[in-house]
């Protein structure tokens, strides 16, 4: 019979065999793969009117203005993904016009674009979303913002509802408002 001693050499062992594995597999924590996930997320709980689909088999148009390193990130989350049954694409980098999109990001390297595309889409069913207070300022729809460390959100309800798209409640109750204002 094996002494205790051998029998808990044997159990560390076997823990780290299968925790090993695991270990290396940790899921991508970075600012940009959370983000990614969030705007895949964001997708569940809005909802978009049937003018904004003109046929059965339009996919979900994703729109990137940002640098290569979001882009790859979210590509690679939206690879073989559906929203609401739709196959989504992502749009080549460089598109000029967002109606022919249903949800656009942008980075923090597009301020400079991101008036000008924003006002061309305010009452379009685009949903928008990019980086800090200026962004809804400008007429985006949802911007993230960073808190403590951690990745937020703030939603402008009124350009939602301008935008012809329907927000849940379940998102709103986790979102910081803003209407005119940020709260906390």
């Amino acid at each position: 019979m094996r002494s205790p001693c051998a029998w808990m050499t044997a159990i560390a062992t076997a823990m780290l065999l299968v925790c090993a594995p695991a270990a290396a597999q940790r899921p991508d924590t970075s600012e940009d793969s959370v983000k990614a996930a969030f705007l895949y997320n964001f997708t569940k709980f809005v909802d978009w009117p049937a003018s904004a689909f003109p046929q059965p088999s339009t996919p979900f148009v994703v729109c990137v203005f940002a640098d290569s390193s979001f882009r790859k990130a979210l590509e690679g989350l939206l690879h073989n993904e559906q929203v609401r049954g739709r196959t989504v694409s992502v749009a080549p980098p460089g598109v000029d016009d967002l109606r022919g999109c249903h949800l656009a990001y942008f980075g923090q390297t597009e301020q400079e674009r991101q008036a000008k595309l924003l006002d061309a889409v305010k009452r379009s069913p685009v949903l928008t979303v990019g980086e800090g207070r200026r962004f809804l300022e400008e007429g985006g729809l949802i911007a993230f913002m960073l808190e403590n460390d951690r990745v937020r959100f703030a939603v402008s309800r009124r350009g939602a509802d301008a935008a012809g798209l329907s927000v849940s409640s379940k998102l709103l109750r986790v979102a910081r408002d803003f209407d005119g204002r940020m709260q906390p």
